[in-house]
């Protein structure tokens, strides 16, 4: 770009508007180097395509491992926002995956990572040391099958508790509706596939 006389006025940025932002004290450029800070603010502008691509986030997928085994995942799909989600398929805040000093500092640098291998280095920074931390594919029936509601898979994990309470408390049986939780049995019988139930 050959730049013009310190006389020459830009017929597209006035140096009328330029003496504007510097009586404002809006601008401290001299009339030159304005018309070129804002040529290049407009073609910015005017080119969403790039503002686009400078966005693209890569797909995360983080297993967080407690000493105990329960396991939680931080993930995101492209471009999406980060996300922790039980193994279950519960939907939970990142201290179910050791995030437990500055959640917030820790979720906004995960927001604003592009690629897995920098947000497993977030992670790594801001996790407990009670928790192994590597980078996984999704729980299993995440992604494979998209057309199973998600409240199917917490109705079967539901049961799996209540018979766990059972076991522990056997008192409270009951107490339990027995023909509600046969009904659900049957119901997830018939609509979820037997490996891709929760236990």
């Amino acid at each position: 770009m050959s730049r013009r006389s310190h006389w020459d006025d830009n017929p597209k940025h006035p140096a009328g508007d330029w003496k504007t932002e510097v009586a404002n004290d809006d601008t401290r450029l001299g009339y030159l180097d304005w018309v070129e800070a804002r040529s290049e603010m407009l073609a910015y502008e005017d080119s969403p395509g790039t503002v686009e691509a400078s966005l693209r986030r890569d797909a995360v997928r983080i297993r967080a491992t407690d000493r105990l085994g329960n396991i939680a995942y931080i993930h995101r799909e492209a471009n999406g926002p980060m996300r922790c989600t039980l193994a279950n398929g519960v939907t939970a805040a990142l201290f179910y995956a050791g995030i437990t000093t500055d959640e917030m500092t820790c979720r906004f640098a995960l927001d604003d990572c592009e690629t897995a291998d920098q947000a497993l280095a977030i992670v790594r920074r801001y996790g407990s040391l009670d928790y192994g931390y590597c980078q996984a594919g999704p729980p299993p029936g995440w992604d494979s099958s998209p057309t199973i509601p998600p409240a199917l898979h917490l109705l079967a994990g539901l049961l799996g508790q209540i018979d766990r309470l059972a076991a522990i408390l056997p008192e409270i049986i009951g107490q339990i509706d027995e023909d509600a939780v046969k009904r659900a049995r049957a119901f997830i019988a018939m609509e979820l596939p037997p490996g891709s139930r929760e236990a």
